[in-house]
């Protein structure tokens, strides 16, 4: 805009001095009462502080120097308290920690006491139960730690003590084990099993197996030193109760086997066998019961499931019998292949029995119309047929003459028996060990007395430990044949230290016959 005088003028430009611009003054005031309101606030909260937070007691301060690990210097401002204001329970907690701390464990004790009697609810106490426990612990005063955990139940909630109680239990009964204390193990490991469920894995599962293995280590001193074998049977029954495992059920079978009760003996086993696949040994057990109670399917099927773990000779040979008086003609023709596959030196006698096998499935096909079974079946036994004819016309050509050949007439200073083979074996958490050994009698004639030893041995201590009577044969029972043979079982009558090296040694007469190792199973 252009004025009179003719000079210009600018309606933005700045007001008369003296004035506000009111353009500019909000701009400048922009932050004030912001920076304010912070001040005040901050003021406000540090009052509040100050006001609102209580200041330090004299207990708190002491309880503060005890967990700062100043205990001497907390003592006299605890025993202040007390004698200021003995109605304050919350002070014996700390004045016994203190006094613990500081060595003065009497007046400790008295002033835990007196926390006790005064009932004392504070939530300090659990803990320094817990700290006298374990100092009890540690001078193997474990009677006395007993008697105080049962004094602070009358004030602490049992919730609070259960973990502390059952690891005391725990480390009690390792004392009791330490020195063959086994019937006490077994009552603290019993009350450490009330509380396991405090306990934190793995601790929690090993307390039901250490009082299992306690009632093995029970049975096993019924049968061998007590010759009770009622008991041996009701701890072992008693151990499967806290924890069902391989070990007692395998221990339990051999002395239900050794009573004449073959059904319960039989039961054991196959429980062990359906808990731990590769026991072989325990399989062995079975088979060899099934047999003698003339459960020839139970004993085959169990046959069957071995020798997928363990292709032996033996094996294949008791699995061909079996399957032949089942009637099952194609398992004894697997079988009876397998044998001879595995013992080429047995070939003729074998193929002999699998050309008869053959023979025989092939007259039923035909009985039973069967035409196309039956014309495979034949197949097979003229191939085998010609196979055997070949091994014989071999072993015609390797004989020796009749009048080159001598005849070896048996000495009777010498053994008239061999040790065809042998199984020792100390089963996991058992302690005693056990053996079966397969003889044959080598004489030619019919052997009527007979009775073989078999000696525990253990290396590392170099002493036998215990020994056995294996009777084989007496006047007053049946002969044993020449070329048969015969199984024997038999278990160490002592005790042995699992950590051993053990072996067992078969005597004829006081003769040397063999020794042979005795595998530990794990």
């Amino acid at each position: 805009m252009i004025g009179k005088d003719g000079s210009r003028s600018d309606s933005s430009s700045s007001p008369p001095e003296g004035e506000l611009d009111p353009a500019r003054a909000p701009k400048e005031g922009k932050g004030v009462p912001f920076v304010v309101i912070g001040l005040i606030v901050c003021t406000l909260l540090a009052i509040g502080y100050i006001v609102f937070t209580p200041k330090e007691t004299p207990l708190g301060k002491a309880a503060s120097m005890v967990r700062s690990n100043k205990a001497a210097s907390a003592v006299p401002l605890l025993e202040e308290l007390v004698h200021q204001n003995p109605a304050d329970v919350s002070v014996y907690p700390w004045l016994a920690q203190a006094y613990l701390a500081t060595d003065r464990f009497a007046e400790g004790r008295t002033a835990l006491d007196t926390a006790f009697r005064v009932r004392c609810q504070d939530v300090n106490l659990a803990p320094v139960v817990d700290s006298y426990s374990t100092f009890y612990q540690n001078h193997n005063h474990y009677e006395e730690a007993e008697r105080l955990y049962n004094s602070a139940l009358q004030v602490v909630k049992p919730a609070e003590l259960a973990n502390s109680r059952a690891r005391m239990y725990l480390r009690w009964s390792e004392a009791n084990l330490a020195n063959g204390a086994i019937d006490s193990a077994v009552t603290h490991l019993s009350k450490a099993w009330q509380y396991a469920d405090s306990l934190d894995e793995p601790l929690k599962s090993q307390v039901p197996h250490r009082l299992a293995e306690c009632y093995r280590q029970l049975a096993a001193l019924a049968e061998t030193r007590d010759k009770d074998e009622e008991q041996a049977v009701a701890m072992l029954e008693k151990s499967l109760t806290v924890s069902d495992e391989p070990g007692t059920r395998i221990a339990l079978a051999a002395l239900y086997s050794k009573r004449r009760d073959t059904s319960k003996a039989i039961e054991n086993y196959e429980i062990v066998c359906k808990q731990d696949a590769n026991n072989l040994e325990v399989r062995h057990r079975l088979i060899d019961l099934l047999l003698a109670k003339k459960d020839l399917e139970r004993a085959q099927e169990a046959l069957t499931e071995l020798v997928d773990k363990e292709k032996s000779f033996g094996n294949y040979e008791l699995l061909a019998s079996l399957n032949l008086k089942l009637q099952n003609y194609p398992g004894a023709v697997r079988s009876l292949e397998e044998a001879v596959s595995l013992k080429p030196e047995a070939s003729i006698s074998l193929l002999k029995q699998l050309l008869s096998t053959l023979n025989t499935w092939g007259a039923i096909l035909v009985k039973e119309n069967k035409a196309q079974e039956a014309l495979s079946v034949k197949g097979h036994a003229e191939r085998v047929a010609e196979q055997l004819a070949m091994l014989i016309k071999e072993q015609k050509k390797d004989e020796v003459k009749p009048e080159a050949a001598k005849t070896d007439k048996w000495n009777p200073g010498t053994p008239p028996i061999s040790v065809i083979s042998s199984r020792n074996w100390l089963v996991k958490g058992s302690l005693t060990p056990e053996g079966e050994i397969k003889i044959k009698n080598i004489s030619g004639e019919a052997v009527s007395d007979l009775t073989l030893t078999a000696v525990f041995y253990d290396n590392t201590k170099r002493r036998t430990n215990g020994s056995v009577g294996l009777p084989v044969a007496n006047p007053s029972s049946i002969a044993f044949a020449p070329g048969a043979e015969r199984t024997l079982y038999f278990s160490c009558p002592n005790i042995v230290k699992d950590d051993h090296q053990l072996a067992v040694i078969i005597y004829w007469k006081g003769k040397l016959l063999q020794e042979f190792p005795v595998v530990k199973q794990h």
